[in-house]
């Protein structure tokens, strides 16, 4: 019999680049005694300049690294990842992106939905096909994000879908400014889906009852960077300053 998950191995998180920081700090916000594992595939990024079987290949690869290691679930913090190129773990718990529009659909109760994603993210057929697997009921618009602020978002939201009432934010284009688009509409429910994915994966684990016993030690994070082209690639550790630089070009 294979074994399972250890429960004292890491979370791991797939990324292209600064999502997957961000994803990092929501894990370790849940779980705050986690080991956290980041690979941020900086090497072979954009995803969307390279053909669809490289990206599934690249990300397996990825996945296979982060379980060769010991992680016991894995983060999907991209577009590409989540809906195009998706490994199959087997007994693994895997969460990426979709987790937000289930979580949109489950709050609409219905009701219509807008989704706001970026194209160089994720392709919109695909996610047009994950909708329709998902859906129980209501409408969902799809949105691509610009380069507008807040308001001006909301404002092409409310155009295209006059009576929404759940907004998801998808990709990390999209949610890089969760918040002030939460408080430009306070009367929609604003779902950030890399946290959706989270809270979803988080569950998991508690479910499953892979949380580690480290004691009173507080979990570690540790980010890669990935170096190389499309026939391999490297990893070296992500300085706190590289993870800043990140932050900043989201």
């Amino acid at each position: 019999m294979t074994p399972g998950p250890d429960p004292e191995g890491s979370i791991g998180v797939v990324a292209e680049g600064w999502e997957g920081v961000r994803g990092a700090e929501l894990l370790q916000a849940e779980l705050p005694r986690e080991d956290v594992l980041v690979v941020a595939d900086q090497a072979f990024a954009p995803y969307a300049r390279r053909r669809p079987d490289q990206v599934a290949a690249r990300v397996r690869d990825l996945a296979d690294g982060l379980v060769d290691e010991g992680a016991k679930a894995l983060l999907l913090a991209g577009g590409f990842a989540s809906f195009e190129a998706r490994p199959d773990l087997g007994d693994l718990p895997v969460r990426g992106l979709e987790a937000g529009l289930r979580e949109a659909l489950a709050e609409a109760k219905g009701q219509p939905v807008a989704c706001v994603f970026a194209a160089g993210e994720v392709k919109t057929m695909v996610l047009a096909h994950a909708i329709r697997a998902l859906r129980g009921g209501g409408s969902v618009t799809l949105i691509e994000r610009g380069a507008d602020d807040p308001e001006a978002l909301l404002a092409r939201v409310r155009a295209q879908t006059p009576d929404v009432r759940v907004l998801v934010l998808l990709t990390p284009a999209a949610y890089a400014d969760v918040e002030a688009v939460r408080t430009a509409a306070p009367d929609l429910v604003v779902v950030d889906a890399l946290a959706a994915a989270v809270r979803f994966l988080v569950h998991d684990i508690r479910r499953r009852q892979l949380l580690a016993h480290h004691g009173l030690r507080a979990g570690r994070v540790i980010a890669y960077a990935t170096r190389g082209g499309t026939t391999g690639f490297s990893r070296e550790p992500l300085s706190t300053a590289s993870a800043a630089a990140l932050q900043r070009r989201r």
